[in-house]
């Protein structure tokens, strides 16, 4: 528009131009990513065909509609393709040497002005682009930095949890069988190797204390048995593996399940487990309610703490997909070696 206003006559030429450095950007802006090289090389004509014009229209000074647009254009490329500076280049340097070369075929003289102007407002754009990306990839690391010691933190909190937790189920499965057995409170002990293959199975499930390796087929296909629920099992036996990673997606899985019980509404869930060339893959899928997963409240820490920074401490990663009126799927990976 900046054309139209200041251009006198009925000179076409200037009006197509106008309209179509107008125009072009407009179109970009809606759908470049559809076809970024038509689009570039559209730019790359206009701005050529800008300062050719000169040939039709007469040599134009800087003071000039024209040479506006020409400086315009060198400001404005970079940050119209701000991911290929390539592309600002190409733009900016076809503008101003249109521009030049459309003067002098036009019988007109270049000014210095007219060539340091616009260049040095490209060289000024593009540092101020390289400044912006930059500044972008120092805030993208400080999130994550900021991030990784959030999970840390997670992480730590959780373990206190699950140490306090352990210590609690230790008094009430081994520590009161013995004081039973040391007061004699019964009188026979019938009931002792029961009592004690059960106190040992809650210790040995609930926490890993050794780096041994364990069965992790074994201990998925314990949950079948999950109560409440109708757990549908595909799991690969034997699937050894440590015993951290091991356990970590085993309670992990445990907590999930508590999860489907309580909020899904599907009892009859699905878990496979599985070792795809070294790498443990482990799943559990409902056809549940669902749930949108950004939008959990902060106070539900089961799947933050319970699940994933189980997992983080074990050098694996849990993934959570679900939707609302889709169901959950609930992955966990861990890389051997």
């Amino acid at each position: 528009m900046l054309g139209l206003v200041g251009h006198a006559g009925d000179d076409h030429v200037a009006v197509v131009i106008v309209v179509a450095a107008t125009a072009l950007p407009c179109a970009q802006s809606r759908w470049r990513t559809t076809a970024p090289a038509v689009f570039l090389i559209a730019s790359a004509v206009l701005s050529a065909a800008v300062g050719l014009s000169q040939v039709l229209l007469g040599p134009q000074p800087i003071s000039g509609w024209l040479f506006a647009i020409v400086s315009i254009t060198a400001v404005t490329c970079y940050f119209e393709w701000p991911d290929r500076p390539w592309a600002g280049h190409v733009l900016a340097g076809a503008a101003i040497a249109a521009y030049v070369v459309g003067c002098l075929l036009a019988g007109g003289v270049v000014s210095a002005p007219g060539v340091w102007h616009p260049l040095v407002q490209a060289i000024l754009s593009c540092s101020g682009l390289l400044l912006v990306r930059r500044a972008a990839r120092l805030c993208d690391h400080l999130v994550r930095r900021t991030e990784r010691r959030r999970i840390a933190v997670a992480a730590a909190r959780a373990q206190r949890e699950a140490d306090r937790a352990y210590l609690a189920m230790l008094h009430d499965t081994a520590s009161t069988t013995l004081l039973m057995v040391s007061t004699g409170t019964t009188g026979d002990f019938d009931w002792l190797p029961a009592a004690a293959r059960h106190d040992l199975q809650v210790l040995t499930s609930y926490a890993p204390v050794t780096d041994r390796d364990v069965d992790l087929g074994d201990l998925l296909t314990s949950l079948t048995a999950y109560p409440g629920l109708t757990v549908h099992t595909d799991v690969q036996c034997p699937l050894i593996v440590p015993s951290k990673p091991a356990y970590a997606i085993y309670h992990g899985v445990r907590e999930a399940l508590s999860n489907v019980h309580r909020h899904a509404g599907d009892l009859d869930p699905t878990l496979t487990g599985h070792d795809r060339d070294g790498l443990v893959v482990v799943r559990l899928s409902d056809r549940g309610r669902g749930f949108e997963p950004s939008q959990v409240p902060a106070h539900r820490r089961g799947l933050a703490e319970s699940v994933r920074a189980r997992m983080i401490t074990a050098c694996g990663e849990v993934h959570v997909r679900s939707a609302p009126g889709r169901g959950t799927t609930v992955e966990w990976t861990w890389a051997r070696g």
